[in-house]
Formats: structure tokens, sequence, C-alpha cells
């Protein structure tokens, strides 16, 4: 065969060889698009409000919960024993955690400290209000109770009556303020934990959710300026429009709860416990 013939035969597989080599490549760089554009995202899946969007075919990561040191975080659930070391103190909704019955001894526990009217207001008159003590009937502060119980865990929630329609933001946290100190004057070791206000339903004309978010913050930020630990309750009350949910209320001013609500709450309280 002439040299000239070889060569130009070495020539044709040379160019065949790098027209394979080449469509290999971009081949392979068409998978690896195609890999990365259609592998699920890592990313949290969430819905315009912000929540974990579960009905997507791909896998949710949740958001950790930020660990501020003020707010209670997910616990094991720690059981009646700690529930049963709770007192309650606050205005109307904490009133009626006894007539729902929900606490150990029923309509007839001792648990509760709430004033004869049942409304705690949260004004510049709240360190002074007088609750009825349990078991006595006696009419006295609540640091005065505080001073005689001498309780492991206090849970306050305060807003609902007065504080959120009214007060500025400095007269609010001013005034629980005071009570928090009067309470950890009178009993230094009791531990208290400053729950959320709680929501209200679309309907409420006389509350409104926009200000009792607004209000929680200030809770949240007075719980962090004097020792205390915040309980953000509200959270599991909300539906997907940030109101109450409408099971969860049983009075047409969109405010008071049911006996399913009550539950709800206590068990966050339980699976949300001070460990420290």
């Amino acid at each position: 065969m002439p040299t000239n013939h070889k060569t130009e035969q070495v020539e044709r597989l040379t160019r065949l060889l790098l027209l394979v080599t080449a469509a290999m490549l971009v081949l392979l760089l068409i998978l690896t698009v195609v890999f990365f554009a259609t592998k699920p995202s890592s990313k949290p899946i969430k819905n315009p409000d912000g929540s974990p969007d579960t009905n997507s075919g791909d896998t949710v990561t949740p958001d950790a919960p930020a660990d501020d040191g003020v707010t209670l975080p997910l616990t094991p659930d720690a059981g009646t024993a700690y529930q049963d070391k709770i007192i309650f103190v606050g205005d109307s909704l904490t009133a009626h955690l006894i007539n729902r019955g929900v606490l150990t001894g029923g309509t007839a526990t001792e648990q509760v400290w709430r004033c004869e009217n049942n409304m705690m207001n949260l004004n510049s008159e709240v360190t002074a209000a007088k609750i009825i003590f349990p078991g006595t009937g006696e009419k006295m502060t609540v640091a005065e109770a505080a001073a005689r119980a001498k309780p492991e865990i206090m849970i306050i929630t305060l807003g609902t009556d007065w504080g959120v329609s009214y007060l500025s933001e400095a007269e609010f946290k001013d005034c629980y303020a005071g009570l928090i100190r009067a309470i950890q004057k009178a009993s230094p070791k009791t531990k208290i934990i400053l729950q959320s206000i709680f929501p209200v339903t679309a309907g409420c004309v006389n509350l409104d959710n926009g200000k009792i978010d607004t209000a929680n913050k200030w809770v949240k930020a007075i719980a962090a300026e004097n020792g205390c630990r915040y309980l953000d309750t509200q959270s599991i009350l909300k539906d997907d429009k940030n109101c109450l949910k409408e099971n969860y209320c049983n009075s047409s001013d969109g405010i008071h709860m049911g006996k399913e609500a009550y539950v709800a709450i206590l068990e966050y309280i339980r699976t949300h416990a001070i460990t420290d």
C-alpha cells in the first residue's frame, strides 16, 4: 500500500476519534446539567406564608427552631407530674382553665390564681390586683400569694384584658415587669414563664391579631430582660390566616376558647417544659 494512502487512513481515523470524543464530552455535559436541574433541593419548600409545603412531592426539611435562650424549645412530654407543679396566673383566658376542667382536680383545681371577676387587667394596678387564694378564699396580691405558696413554676398570661388594646409599648413593658419583679422578690426560686397572648378569630371586633403579634414581641422581650422564659403557645392555636382556629373558639366575641383549645395549650406546655 502506498505511503500516502496509509497517511490518509490514519488522518481519517484520528478525525473520527476526535469527533467521537467530542460527542461523548457533550453528552456527559448534557447529562450533568439534567442531573443537577432535577435534583431535589435541600432547602425547605415553603408556602407563600412561610410555612413548610407538606403537599409538594419533595422532601420537606423543617427549619430548626432558633435557640435564643428565652423561648422554651420542644422537649419530650414532661407529663402530668410537671403540669401539676405549675401555678397559672392571668386574665379571663387563664381563669377559664378552671371551668374547662382540664387540670388535675377538674373545676376544683387550686392551680389557678384569678381575680374575683376573672379579669386581671394588665395596667398600672396589676401588681396591686387581688387574687382569690385557693383553699382559703383570702384576697391577696399575686406577690403575697407567691410568698406564701412558693410555687416551683408559675405561668403568667396577660394582655388580652386591657393590655393589647390600650397600652403603649413602654406602658405595657413597665406594668408587666413591675408584676414580675414583685413576684421574684416574694419568691426568688419560682421559675416564671411568660406565655404568649392568645390569638383571636378573624371575626373578632375587639382585638386585632396584628396588635397581638406585636405585643407578643414585647412579652418575649420582657421575659429576656427579667430572667424569665417565653412560651410561644399562640403558634399552635392559629390557622393559616394568622387567626385563632374557629374550632377552638366557643364564644361570639372571637376571644374565649373551649376545652379542645385548653387541652392543646396544656400539651404544648408539657412538650415545651422548663428544664433549667
